[in-house]
This record gives structure tokens, sequence and C-alpha cells, in this order.
């Protein structure tokens, strides 16, 4: 008897078959986790959103060649990590040798920091969900155009329908709110 397969598995299968819906729904689904784990390797956001949807736009293209995976997740954010480093190391021969050693950053790490920092990563990660899961749904949506997508005081007050001294009151008390909840846990 075969195991049951999980969604993505499901979801997978059907983007190699050329499924549209199936693609969105795996890159809706992991776009954001994706970001966080490419920020363990850069603080470049341009960067690793363009590694994202590099990686992305491999697998549509190359769908009809790719194997069937068990750990859809696994397997993304292995083959991010590996854009980012391929990315990394032809970077790395842009500079001469004349240049000093010590401003060239190794990309590399021990296998026994990668898994503390993945567990860390885990960790916080999950601490920051609860953080925001005790947020109000006014508050929770301040902080997600304030820091996801990067908008203005004056344009989040546009979008909320409030005054500008009210968004900075409402992503103030909401930052306060989810700094308590993170030391209380």
């Amino acid at each position: 008897m075969q195991p049951l397969k999980s969604v993505d598995s499901i979801l997978w299968t059907k983007l190699k078959l050329g499924d549209l819906d199936s693609f969105n729904e795996l890159y809706d689904k992991y776009i954001d986790d994706l970001f966080l784990f490419g920020r363990q390797y850069t603080q470049d956001t341009g960067y690793i959103k363009d590694c994202i949807h590099d990686l992305f736009l491999d697998i549509y293209k190359y769908r009809k060649k790719l194997s069937d995976v068990d750990n859809v997740k696994y397997y993304l954010f292995t083959s991010l990590k590996r854009k980012i480093n391929k990315k990394y190391k032809s970077k790395i021969k842009l500079f001469s040798s004349e240049d000093k050693k010590d401003d060239i950053v190794s990309v590399y790490q021990s296998a026994e920091d990668a898994i503390i920092e993945k567990e860390n990563f885990s960790e916080i990660t999950t601490k920051l969900s609860d953080a925001l899961t005790s947020l109000s749904n006014r508050q929770r949506r301040g902080v997600l155009l304030k820091f996801n997508e990067e908008k203005s005081y004056e344009e989040i007050a546009s979008i909320l329908g409030i005054s500008i001294e009210s968004v900075r009151t409402l992503i103030y008390r909401a930052m306060k709110k989810m700094r308590n909840e993170i030391e209380v846990k």
C-alpha cells in the first residue's frame, strides 16, 4: 500500500503537468517563508527576491524535466540556498587578487552552524507568528503594510482611512505588544 501524497506533492505533480493554478498556489504558500529563509544568507532583500523569482521561473520553465519530490518545502529551500550561493560565488570571482581577502565574506558554513541557525530561525519564526496573531486585525494590517509592503505612513493612513498620527500610534503599539509577547515566551 502506497502512502498518501501530501497536498504539496499533489500540487507539484500538477505543476509538472503545466497546471498554472498549482504553480501559483505553491508560490503563494512559500513566498514569505522563502524570503525569511533567504535573509539568513544575505540582508540584500532585492537580491533575495530576484533569487526567489529566478527559482520559480526555472521550476516552471523546466517543469517537464522535474522529478517527483516528497518534501516540496525542503526542495524549494535547498534550491533557493543553492541559487543564493551560486550568485555569490560568481560575484566573488569578480574581485581581483589584489583586493583585501577580509573584504570577501565566505558564504559557506559548517553543517553544525547551519543546523543551529535553522533551529534558531524556526524558533524566531514561531515567536513572531504567535506575536502577530496576538494583534488586532487593524494592527496586523498596519504592521504588514509597513514592514512587508514597505508602505509609508501616509500610504497606510490612506489605505486604512485614518490619520498619519493614528497610523504611527497604531504601529508603535503593535510593535510594543509584539515585543512583550516575544519576551514572555
